[in-house]
């Protein structure tokens, strides 16, 4: 595997599955793990695969390179090499403020807990030793807050659009 394909590695590349096709309202949330550490991602491919269309990166750099606008939930490691997790969250608010972040990290004790909340605000802040279904918990919500955030905007521009044609 050469260098740059284990940067990124693309567990379920959204334009690859047949749920692409779908109408928007049909299909599974996009959602963007961000992790270097293998076994890591595949365990969360396994868990989440049937209910998530997954990107899976393997660095930082690759995570904030394959954002869309169609990512309705990011699931960050916040212990990496180079830059960390902290910093792909900030990274992808400047492109998105309001999409949830979910920090999963065996080291909660990195920062001060205080100081991640205020300064990142992540939906979420799950430990990898814990319960799976806390994870699948907090990702369920996201999304589904997330979507409906998605939804009501769209329909605050077609109406404006509306308007602005009567005019």
């Amino acid at each position: 595997m050469s260098a740059k394909e284990s940067d990124t590695l693309l567990v379920a590349h959204p334009a690859q599955r047949p749920d692409r096709e779908k109408p928007e309202s049909t299909r599974l949330p996009l959602v963007l793990v961000v992790d270097e550490d293998r076994s890591s991602w595949q365990a969360l491919g396994v868990l989440l695969s049937e209910r998530y269309r997954l990107v899976v990166c393997a660095s930082a750099l690759d995570a904030v390179a394959a954002f869309t606008e169609d990512t309705c939930a990011v699931i960050i490691d916040v212990r990496m090499s180079g830059q960390d997790g902290f910093w792909v969250c900030d990274q992808i608010r400047k492109v998105q403020p309001e999409v949830p972040v979910i920090f999963h990290s065996a080291y909660q004790d990195e920062k001060d807990s205080f100081e991640v909340i205020n300064a990142h605000r992540p939906f979420a802040y799950v430990d990898k030793h814990g319960a799976a279904q806390r994870l699948l918990d907090a990702l369920e919500k996201a999304t589904r807050i997330f979507q409906s955030t998605l939804r009501s905007r769209r329909i605050i521009e077609r109406l404006q659009r509306r308007r602005q044609e009567a005019v």
